[in-house]
């Protein structure tokens, strides 16, 4: 027999504002530990290009090593461009997001059993099998994926009692921890 485990939600600001937040830092720390090679073979190539080696200046490579690190250097505005941009947008969806939840001031629930999670709030009910759910933890904060590009951010000051361990015993026992 599957026993099922209903948790009550309540909305507030400051935690969804929160765990948007940390969503978006987490997905962006990812990116930026490869924009880090980026910057590094720019100032490599822009090194090897603009720098007065002897005989070096007049072969083929030279050129080919200052127009790469020029094309890393535009490359490398196009993604700052890009950073700033997707941060305004996020700030933008966070707050409709948030104005959505208020005016219909319900709670989420989060639904557990032995074969599946579900989330459930006034806009969306998703549900998944624990075979596709997989979960990273970091601290307090539990970022479950359900579907590859669909995440929902927990915090433990969240959840009274202990619910959040709760969560967090059926996620260690039926599905699997990312890195």
């Amino acid at each position: 027999m599957s026993e099922t485990i209903k948790i009550e939600i309540p909305f507030n600001e400051t935690f969804e504002r929160q765990n948007q937040n940390f969503y978006f830092k987490y997905v962006w720390g990812k990116t930026l530990k490869n924009w880090w090679k980026i910057v590094l073979f720019t100032a490599v190539f822009l090194f090897l290009g603009f720098y007065p080696i002897e005989n070096f200046d007049k072969s083929l490579i030279y050129y080919i090593c200052k127009y790469v690190g020029i094309f890393f250097c535009g490359y490398c505005f196009i993604l700052i461009n890009h950073y700033f941009v997707s941060r305004k947008k996020f700030k933008k969806d966070v707050d409709q997001i948030i104005a959505d939840f208020k005016a219909k001031n319900e709670p989420s629930f989060i639904t557990l059993d032995n074969y599946s999670i579900e989330f459930k709030n006034v806009f969306y009910t998703i549900s998944s099998v624990w075979e596709k759910v997989s979960y990273v933890r970091s601290n307090d904060t539990v970022i479950i994926n359900t579907i590859n590009t669909l995440s929902f951010i927990i915090q433990k000051s969240e959840f009274k009692n202990d619910e959040f361990d709760v969560i967090l015993n059926y996620l260690e026992k039926y599905s699997k921890q990312q890195n």
